[in-house]
C-alpha cells in the first residue's frame, strides 16, 4: 500500500499530511546535460579491491557539472534553475553505530574537492541544516544528501527563494523511495507524491529515468562509494510551492515492513512560472 505510514505516527510533526497521497503533483521525465573536467587528473583514483574493476582508474571521480535540462524539448540552462536556499532537519531518529551520526549524511564526489570545474558541497555524517544548504546549493551533481538504511524515520525540508511548480530530483543508484510533500507559506501541504524506485514496490514501476551519468560519493569519516548511475524525476505541481518536505521510512526487515531503502538526492527547481 503506497501510504506514508509515518504520517500517522508523526501527526504532530507532519502538519497537514492528511492531504491525499499522490494528489496535486504529477511526475515528468527530463533529460540531463552534464559535463566533466577533461583536464582533471584521475590517475590517483582507482576502484577498491572489493569492486569488479579493482585497481582500474575510476573515470567517474571529480566534479559532474549540471549544464542544462531538457523538458519536452524545452531547454533550461543550469543558471536559470533555482538552488536550495533553506533547510530544516525535522526528524532523524536512526543510529549508525558503524559510521556515526544517524541516517542523513552529506557527500560529494571523490576528488571533487580538488577538481576546480564547479563548487561542491560538504561531506559529513552529521550534517546540520546549513550542511544541507551548502550541499545542495550548487550545480555539482555529485553533491548529494544521502539517507542511510538503518531503522528509523528521516524527515527534512528544503526551501527555495521563489515558489516553483517544477521540482527536479536526481537519485544515486535508482535505489530509494521518497515521500515528497509541497508546502505553502503557512506550512500546509498543497501537494504530495510518493516517488518509487520500482524495487519491492509490488507491480509499480520506477518513477525515475536513468541519466547515463555516473557519480562517486565521499562522506567525511564515513563511507566511500566508487560509482553509481544517477536517475532523475521531475515533479510538476498544480500549485507552486516554496518549500518541500522529504520523508524516508525504514522499518525493521520482515513481512510487511515499509522500507524506502535510503534515497540519495540532488534537489533543484525550475524557475517561477516555468
Amino acid at each position: 500500500m503506497r501510504y506514508l505510514a509515518s504520517a500517522l505516527l508523526l501527526g504532530t510533526v507532519l502538519t497537514g499530511s492528511a492531504f491525499a497521497e499522490n494528489a496535486g503533483i504529477t511526475p515528468f521525465a527530463f533529460e540531463t546535460l552534464a559535463s566533466r573536467n577533461a583536464a582533471f587528473d584521475r590517475s590517483a583514483y582507482v576502484y577498491p579491491e572489493t569492486h569488479d574493476l579493482a585497481g582500474q582508474i575510476n573515470a567517474n571521480a571529480g566534479d559532474v557539472r549540471l549544464d542544462a535540462i531538457v523538458v519536452d524539448g524545452d531547454h533550461h540552462a543550469a543558471d536559470t534553475l533555482q538552488f536550495v536556499t533553506g533547510a530544516t532537519i525535522v526528524e532523524d531518529d536512526a543510529t549508525d553505530a558503524e559510521r556515526g551520526g544517524h541516517n542523513i549524511a552529506a557527500g560529494f564526489g571523490i576528488g571533487a574537492d580538488l577538481d576546480p570545474l564547479v563548487p561542491e558541497g560538504v561531506g559529513t555524517t552529521t550534517p546540520t541544516a546549513d550542511s544541507i544548504v551548502a550541499n545542495q546549493g550548487n550545480l555539482n551533481l555529485s553533491s548529494i544528501i544521502a539517507v542511510r538504511e538503518n531503522v528509523g524515520t528521516v524527515i527534512y525540508e528544503v526551501a527555495f527563494d521563489e515558489p516553483t511548480d517544477g521540482l527536479l530530483l536526481w537519485e544515486r543508484g535508482n535505489s530509494g523511495d521518497i515521500q515528497v510533500e509541497a508546502l505553502d507559506d503557512a506550512g500546509e501541504v498543497v501537494g504530495s507524491y510518493l516517488v518509487l524506485d520500482g524495487r519491492n514496490d509490488g507491480d509499480a514501476p520506477s518513477d525515475y529515468t536513468p541519466t547515463g551519468i555516473f557519480v562517486t560519493t565521499y562522506v567525511q569519516d564515513g563511507f566511500l562509494n566508487p560509482g553509481q548511475q544517477l536517475s532523475s524525476v521531475g515533479l510538476r505541481l498544480d500549485t507552486p510551492a516554496p518549500r518541500f518536505r522529504f520523508t524516508a521510512l525504514q522499518e525493521a526487515e520482515g513481512e510487511g515492513a515499509t522500507r524506502y531503502d535510503g534515497p540519495d538526492l540532488k534537489i533543484l527547481a525550475l524557475p517561477p512560472s516555468s
